[in-house]
């Protein structure tokens, strides 16, 4: 086996070295098979940390390794029937292969030592031990050290200043001493005043958790604090330990640290405030502000009328929380902090004007647009301005209800009144423009009702009573038709375009009336008239309904035929006459 040493000694001796080389090799391969094992130790408070390395001298062979420690503990990687890598070739250098774990074993350990057997796989075995001196002086310094913190109680308004001093050397014990009135000024511990003055501490019994000849274990750390005033810049604190080696020998060492702090330590406030807000059904809405710089969060309490209460409500600082206040108790609300008033705290609802806004309303017909203002009686005086405009689409602008401002009608309506305005329906129709105390309200257009095609047909008077002969034309809207006699049940039906429908109604005695409604509106009332000489049941036609009517749809007769009987002796002459009227039934 050529190890990289000799491969460079044969570049400079030439081909007689290397016969030579390779003789030794030949007669002393087990030396080339072996580890080589170091340690290096450090000590903490309560152990030593080992981390050992195994190194695989052949360089193109691995090993399987078994493992002896003493002190008998665990060590990563390095364990029984593990493998060791072997050496590795990168750029004509050869990096040996190896293992490296970590063993801790205890502070009173003097010396360590581990030992590997391998067994390469070429068969060929090698035994090889190190060790570590583990020297408990060198555990560590004779030093002292100190550091600190410092925290703002809002409770108090004051610092909170936490100590720790740590005694360095892991084995050896320390005694402790406070130092307020020995050495420099600058070095003593003090309380770096509002002013920027330094004042050393009269005792160190301010300091709590540390005193003189406190003893502090090798490795440990003692917690102190001390409390300063929230208006302090900083705190200082000086502290020396001292090691006893033994009777005659003794080593000190002295620590100072300053702790600065971060502005000033004010003792915990909120900052209160409130808003309200409310609608017009009475229900308030209060916010309750702890605004930012608050050092304390804020315990409100919302009080309104007939004892209602929120209970405590605690808002953090920086933060807001909303109440609502039901309508029953918004007359009189009262908020408070901590049992004080808040600043601007109280709030009473009373009804606006503006809760009660003009109402518009509009009703169709099917030549009128009748629009209704309506003032609620907890309003205030409104002034409305009704601006019509033919046609079916509302003014391209503003301007162009300038134009037409001529047209407009204006209405003064006090509260708790109403006023009515007709307009009426041209044949292109009509768009009013709605105006209220100056602002534009938006524009009412009329809509043709159903039912306004005229429905046609005839009644006729008969000695019984009237017979309604109605029918819808083909061009004609559905219609929902009652016929309302004055004595008796209505009859309701619907005729859709095309239909049509006979209705009779008797008469009771000499008296018969009957309602027409078409589609809820009532547009005629039919008054029966007896024919004459009904002494036989016999038609009469009857003239046409006065208007409001519908369209004439059937044939105009005015009189029935005169019969008489001239030969008879008493020589009467019955004359039969009937009148008949067409209706012109329209929703109007």
């Amino acid at each position: 086996m050529k190890r990289p040493l000799f491969r460079r000694l044969l570049a400079v001796t030439g081909s007689a070295a290397l016969g030579l080389m390779g003789a030794v090799a030949l007669a002393s391969p087990a030396q080339a098979h072996h580890t080589t094992i170091s340690g290096v130790a450090q000590c903490t408070p309560s152990e030593w940390v080992i981390t050992w390395t195994v190194e695989n001298w052949e360089t193109e062979m691995t090993a399987t390794i078994d493992v002896t420690a003493d002190p008998n503990t665990p060590i990563t990687n390095i364990v029984d029937g593990a493998t060791l890598p072997k050496s590795t070739k990168k750029n004509n250098k050869w990096t040996y292969g190896k293992l490296v774990g970590e063993q801790r074993v205890p502070l009173s350990t003097d010396e360590a030592e581990l030992t590997v057997k391998g067994t390469w796989t070429n068969g060929n075995k090698a035994t090889n031990k190190g060790s570590v001196d583990l020297d408990a002086d060198k555990c560590g310094e004779h030093k002292a050290g100190i550091t600190g913190s410092a925290v703002c109680d809002p409770e108090t308004g004051s610092w909170n200043v936490t100590w720790l001093v740590s005694n360095k050397h892991y084995s050896d014990e320390a005694t402790a001493s406070v130092i307020t009135q020995n050495g420099p000024d600058s070095e003593r511990s003090a309380v770096k005043k509002a002013n920027g003055q330094w004042q050393t501490l009269a005792n160190e019994n301010v300091i709590k958790g540390l005193k003189d000849g406190d003893k502090i274990a090798g490795g440990k750390t003692v917690e102190a604090t001390q409390v300063v005033e929230g208006s302090a810049l900083a705190a200082r604190l000086k502290v020396e330990l001292e090691w006893k080696r033994n009777r005659f020998q003794t080593k000190t060492d002295t620590e100072v640290h300053v702790v600065n702090f971060s502005g000033s330590c004010v003792k915990n406030a909120p900052k209160p405030s409130v808003t309200f807000a409310s609608d017009c059904t009475g229900v308030v809405t209060v916010t309750l502000i702890n605004a930012e710089g608050a050092t304390k969060a804020a315990s409100f309490e919302v009080k309104g009328a007939g004892d209602w209460t929120s209970g405590p409500v605690e808002v953090t600082a920086g933060n807001t929380v909303v109440v609502t206040v039901p309508a029953s108790a918004s007359s009189s609300i009262t908020v408070t902090e901590s049992g004080n008033a808040v600043e601007k705290g109280t709030y009473s609802w009373t009804d606006s004007p503006a809760c009660h806004p003009v109402e518009i309303t509009s009703d169709q017909t099917c030549d009128k647009l009748t629009v209704t203002i309506t003032n609620p009686a907890g309003g205030a005086e409104a002034t409305v301005v009704l601006t019509p405009v033919a046609g079916s689409t509302p003014a391209a602008s503003e301007q162009a209800l300038k134009d037409r401002s001529d047209d407009a009608i204006s209405k003064t309506v006090a509260p708790g009144t109403s006023v009515t305005v007709e307009f009426e329906v041209g044949e292109n129709g009509l768009v009013v423009h709605v105006a209220v105390n100056g602002e534009q309200r938006g524009s009412i257009t009329w809509e043709k009702p159903a039912g306004c095609e005229p429905i046609g047909g005839e009644v006729t008077d008969t000695c019984e009573g009237l017979v309604f002969d109605l029918n819808n034309p083909q061009d004609g809207s559905k219609t929902d038709v009652v016929l309302t006699p004055s004595t008796g049940d209505a009859v309701s039906f619907t005729l859709n375009p095309g239909d049509s429908k006979k209705v009779e109604f008797k008469a009771t005695g000499d008296e018969l009336k009957v309602t027409v409604s078409l589609n809820g509106k009532v547009v005629d009332e039919v008054e029966w008239v007896k024919p004459e000489g009904c002494t036989e049941p016999s038609p009469s036609p009857r003239r046409p309904l006065p208007e409001p009517g519908l369209p004439v749809t059937g044939t105009n007769v005015t009189i029935f035929v005169i019969s008489g009987l001239l030969l008879v002796a008493l020589g009467f002459a019955v004359y039969m006459m009937a009148r008949r009227r067409r209706l012109n039934l329209t929703d109007v």
